[in-house]
């Protein structure tokens, strides 16, 4: 009898601890891109999240479009199967795609601005890129250290520099350059009112190196760990924002959806620890991934 207890209490502990997750598909392998391309890319329900700010993404790759009296600003397109969701979702929302007026970029990589061109053409939009990506994007070729898929070639009209401001319709965006992800990746902020009170909004653009990516003396990219340092420094030197709103938000946005769409407050998303917890959390990884890479050499 005490064996057949402790066999139950051990199934019930089991039971209550969560699921291992499987280990992450090798960088590359056909299985890496079927996540971004299949269960990643999935369509979902599109949602108001702060202000004029609305999430019009994907299952777990982000694209966040702000609404605006004089148009619309597109942060990132997607994989290009995506797009029919994306349209779906600004429909959805009330707006029209063809007021989209600016398309932005957090980072040149195939999961995020894949759909750049095909929405340039759609809407007549600028696509505006900070230095470091605008090059990738104008050549559909993956620039970063990372190295993965192109994409289709878009024009870039407007080149972008660290601190530089993109104004639309009473809205202005701050990007900061952040390399290190990519060489042009960038974190925006904005500030935003709702109801009665001021959020400061950052989407962070990516902050270091894919996992798997070679650090040490990267042929791709040149002083990638002294870069990627200064970049961590610089974002945790930047006003904590309110929310902040990751490129891969599934795990973000778990359990919260319904909450925004009842406007529960204090807001679902609010959380400044959450934008610390990120950044200290990148740069131990980092140095830990370093440390692998000089012992090993």
């Amino acid at each position: 009898m005490r064996a057949l207890l402790v066999l139950i209490a051990v199934l019930a502990l089991g039971l209550a601890l969560p699921a291992q997750q499987p280990p992450a598909p090798p960088l590359y392998s056909p299985e890496w891109y079927q996540q971004f391309h299949g269960p990643y890319s999935a369509p979902v329900e599109p949602f108001r999240i702060v202000g004029n700010i609305h999430y019009v993404g994907a299952a777990n790759i982000a694209a966040y479009l702000i609404a605006t009296s004089g148009g619309h600003i597109l942060i990132d397109t997607g994989t290009v199967e995506m797009h029919r969701g994306l349209v779906d979702s600004v429909a959805t929302l009330g707006f029209r795609t063809g007021d989209i007026k600016i398309v932005l970029s957090s980072h040149a990589h195939f999961d995020h601005i894949a759909g750049h061109a095909v929405m340039k053409r759609l809407t007549g939009a600028q696509v505006f890129a900070m230095a470091g990506d605008a090059d990738a994007l104008e050549s559909g070729r993956d620039t970063s250290a990372l190295g993965a898929v192109g994409w289709e070639p878009v024009k870039v009209d407007r080149v972008l520099r660290d601190g530089e401001t993109v104004s639309l319709g009473g809205t202005t965006l701050r990007a900061v350059h952040a390399p290190g992800h990519t060489k042009g990746a960038t974190t925006w902020f904005t500030e935003v009112q709702d109801g009665g009170r001021r959020y400061v909004v950052a989407y962070l653009g990516g902050t270091t190196p894919n996992a798997g990516v070679p650090l040490l003396n990267n042929p791709r990219h040149p002083g990638l760990i002294e870069e990627t340092r200064r970049t961590l420094q610089r974002l945790q030197r930047e006003a904590v924002p309110d929310i902040y709103l990751p490129g891969h938000p599934q795990a973000m946005f778990a359990g919260k959806v319904a909450r925004l769409h009842a406007g529960e407050r204090p807001h679902p998303l609010l959380n400044a620890d959450a934008w610390r917890a990120q950044l200290a959390s990148a740069e131990t990884d980092f140095e830990q991934r370093v440390a692998r890479e000089r012992a090993a050499h």
